[in-house]
C-alpha cells in the first residue's frame, strides 16, 4: 500500500515538472527565435504533455486498488464477524454486570426465614418458608425435607404447588441428587432436568421446569434439612450465593424446631 501511495507521488510530480519544463521551453525558444515560434513546436509540445498525461492515467489505473467479488465478500463476512463479537463481548459484559449484583443474605434472612416469638410448627414452618421462596423467585414448585433423629434418612416435612397421587419419597444422604446434595453441603443448580423428573401442574395442563436447584440447611456441620426448587426460569450464580449463605442461618432455625 506504501509504495503503490509513493508510486503515485512521483507520477504526479513527473507530470508536473513536464508542464512547468513545456512552459519554460516556450519562452526560451519565444526569446530566441526572431520570427516567432516554428509552427511545428506548437504541435511537438502538446504532444509531449499528452503523452506524460497518459503515462500519468496509466500509473494511476495500474497502482489502483482493486476489489474483487471474492475480497468484498470476505471483507463483508469479516465486518459480520466483528458485529457479532461486539454483540457477545457486550452479552458477557451484561451477565458479568448481573453476576456481580451481590444479594444481601441479611436483607433475604429477614424476606424469607418466617419469624415468629413462639415455637412454630415444624410443616407451617416448611410451608411459609416456600411460599416466601415463591414470591422471590418465581418459584413453580417447592419441597422441604428434614432429617429424621439420629438418622440418615430425610422425610417430607412441607410442600409449595406440589401435585401427586403420593407423598414425595424419602431418601437416604449421599442418594441421588437430593441426597447427594445433602451429602455435599452446597447448593446445586440444574438447567438441563432429566425427562418427567418434575410435572408442573395447572389449569391450562401439565409441563415441565427449566430450572432445578437443591440447597442445603447446614447447623453444626450436619445437614438436618433440604430444599429442593422448580423453576420455569434458570436460577442464575447470584441465587445460588445466596442459598450458600442462608445455609446456616435456616440450620440454626430449623433446629429450634426439630
Amino acid at each position: 500500500m506504501k509504495s503503490k501511495r509513493t508510486t503515485k507521488i512521483l507520477a504526479f510530480s513527473s507530470f508536473i515538472g513536464i508542464l512547468v519544463f513545456a512552459f519554460i521551453l516556450i519562452g526560451v525558444v519565444q526569446k530566441q527565435c526572431d520570427t516567432g515560434i516554428p509552427a511545428a513546436f506548437y504541435l511537438l509540445l502538446p504532444g509531449i504533455v499528452l503523452l506524460s498525461l497518459l503515462n500519468l492515467l496509466q500509473i494511476m489505473k495500474m497502482t489502483a486498488e482493486k476489489i474483487t467479488a471474492a475480497d468484498y465478500l470476505q471483507k463483508s463476512v469479516a465486518e459480520v464477524d466483528d458485529a457479532a463479537y461486539q454483540a457477545d463481548s457486550n452479552k458477557k459484559d451484561a451477565q458479568d454486570e448481573q453476576d456481580n449484583q451481590h444479594l444481601d443474605p441479611d436483607v433475604y434472612e429477614n424476606k424469607l426465614i418466617p419469624q415468629s416469638g413462639k415455637k412454630q410448627d415444624l410443616s407451617k414452618f416448611a410451608e411459609s418458608l416456600l411460599s416466601n421462596i415463591a414470591k422471590e423467585f418465581d418459584i413453580v414448585q417447592g419441597l422441604f425435607y428434614v432429617r429424621k433423629p439420629q438418622s440418615d434418612e430425610f422425610t417430607i416435612a412441607g410442600k409449595f404447588a406440589y401435585f401427586g397421587e403420593q407423598e414425595p419419597e424419602d431418601f437416604q444422604l449421599g442418594h441421588a441428587l437430593t441426597g447427594q446434595t445433602a451429602k455435599n453441603q452446597k447448593v446445586l443448580r440444574l438447567s438441563k432436568i432429566p425427562e418427567n423428573y418434575v410435572t408442573i401442574l395447572s389449569g391450562l395442563g401439565s409441563s415441565s421446569p427449566n430450572s432445578l436447584l437443591f440447597a442445603p440447611v447446614v447447623h453444626e456441620e450436619k445437614t438436618i434439612g433440604m430444599i429442593e426448587l422448580a423453576a420455569f426460569k434458570n436460577f442464575d450464580r447470584n441465587t445460588e450465593n445466596l442459598f450458600n449463605a442462608l445455609s446456616q442461618r435456616l440450620g440454626k432455625k430449623l433446629s429450634e424446631l426439630l
